[in-house]
């Protein structure tokens, strides 16, 4: 069975801002995003690597999904309360798949978000973890100075994040 990859806004942006959203692709062939994230993206996008985003959407590997959201519990609905739209429709289509006994993995970077994946079992892996796997698979050569690069540029990275990704990719 496949997996079905579902990322959120933030990890695409913060690879975009690398020029290392083409990692996505080698490493999962297509990823899946919202018409919400994709809104997110286009139409709230006021920074520099927007062209990226959108060439990939063109090209299809990153693919929109245009369905109307399934619906799922008011419990969901209350887990996902405080988060931001596109995080939210991204857990959702995720925790739908994996009702329907899909393979999926969620690509999401924020702390709120990651602890409802986890509450609702879903596995996930965020924008340093993609670039450890990313390393791990011989695609780039080194993960610190791109996590290094990211907090420069104002993309908030814990230590934790940090340490385990670096240790992840063996670094």
């Amino acid at each position: 069975m496949q997996t079905v990859v579902i990322a959120d806004a933030s990890p695409l942006i913060a690879l975009a801002r690398l020029q290392h959203l083409h990692l996505l692709k080698a490493l999962f062939h297509e990823v899946i995003i919202t018409n919400t994230v994709q809104s997110e993206i286009l139409k709230g996008g006021a920074f520099s690597d927007l062209a990226e985003l959108e060439q990939a959407i063109k090209a299809g590997w990153l693919q929109v999904l245009m369905l109307e959201m399934p619906a799922i519990t008011d419990d969901f609905n209350a887990s996902v309360e405080g988060l931001d739209a596109g995080e939210a429709s991204s857990i959702r289509w995720a925790a739908h798949l994996k009702q329907q006994q899909q393979a999926v993995l969620l690509v999401i970077d924020e702390s709120k978000g990651r602890a409802v994946a986890r509450r609702l079992s879903l596995d996930l892996i965020g924008s340093a973890g993609v670039l450890a796997l990313a390393k791990r698979s011989g695609l780039i050569p080194s993960v610190q100075p791109l996590l290094e690069q990211l907090q420069k540029s104002g993309y908030i990275l814990s230590d934790a994040v940090v340490k385990a990704a670096l240790q992840l990719a063996g670094e």
